[in-house]
């Protein structure tokens, strides 16, 4: 909101943050409209949208007002800053550039520029790729999590499956004796695996839907959730899990099903 037009002419315009314009006018249109600062008038021209910030140099944005840099010297007098932002055009250039403004001020202000303690610089690229090594980290640990509980599933549903091939020995028998070729009987038991483990990676799901989409509904004001954000399902991580789990029901399925198909008639007949 501030120009270089107001840099220039020094005006005494002033932008507030949200929270400090809800204090000062609430639910009144501020714009135009004069505020005092150390008993000298300034002419509101912007009021920041609601955001949600992480950090912030001295206070968060929403409870500051900023003035044109050029009126607060002619006002107060100090001609020094405290903090200088500058945003690099390619983040792949940010250690290039970060090195290059230290030189800068090292040969203006007559200090060593590896000397770390001159100048302090906050390099946000850094701290950015170090959150987001955290939470890959943190995903990846999940992903192992879900990895085991499907092989575990996995382990379960081809227990399942070599206890119903016992239990049904003599039905498999008498199919073959019968007529039924080794493929039928290996068809059979591995769609029996894939029903089961759809069956209930699908429950599992719809339990999940119903959670997630109830807890949505909850009218909770709350700062975390603001910037965690509330669960959801998501239909690329829906599909991967659903594609795994045909794999997973077929290999828990596939070596049941080849015993099931090399079972002898004549055995299965005797079987008891």
């Amino acid at each position: 909101m501030i120009d270089e037009l107001d840099m220039k002419l020094k005006r005494r315009v002033v932008f507030l943050g949200d929270k400090l314009k809800q204090r000062l006018f609430g639910d009144e249109d501020p714009i135009g409209k004069q505020i005092f600062i150390n008993s000298i008038p300034f002419t509101v021209i912007g009021v920041m949208i609601q955001k949600m910030q992480m950090n912030a140099y001295h206070n968060m944005d929403e409870n500051i007002m900023s003035i044109p840099l050029t009126t607060f010297q002619a006002i107060f007098g100090r001609l020094y800053l405290n903090d200088l932002i500058y945003q690099p055009y390619s983040l792949k250039h940010m250690e290039a550039i970060k090195k290059r403004v230290i030189e800068a001020f090292a040969a203006k202000y007559k200090f060593d520029p590896k000397d770390d303690r001159a100048i302090s610089v906050w390099d946000y690229v850094e701290s950015t790729r170090e959150t987001n090594n955290v939470l890959m980290g943190i995903k990846l640990f999940l992903g192992i999590i879900g990895a085991l509980t499907l092989l575990i599933a996995g382990v379960g549903v081809a227990n399942i499956m070599y206890v119903s091939i016992k239990e049904r020995t003599r039905e498999i028998g008498i199919k073959m004796a019968m007529g039924a070729r080794r493929a039928y009987i290996l068809w059979q038991f591995l769609i029996e695996a894939l029903i089961i483990t759809f069956l209930g990676g699908g429950s599992g799901m719809a339990v999940s839907y119903i959670l997630t989409e109830g807890f949505k509904r909850i009218p909770i004001q709350s700062e975390v959730l603001n910037f965690m954000g509330r669960p959801t399902i998501s239909f690329e991580i829906g599909l991967t899990v659903i594609i795994i789990l045909g794999f997973m029901g077929i290999l828990a399925g596939l070596f049941p099903a080849m015993k099931a198909a090399s079972v002898s008639p004549v055995e299965s007949l005797r079987y008891e």
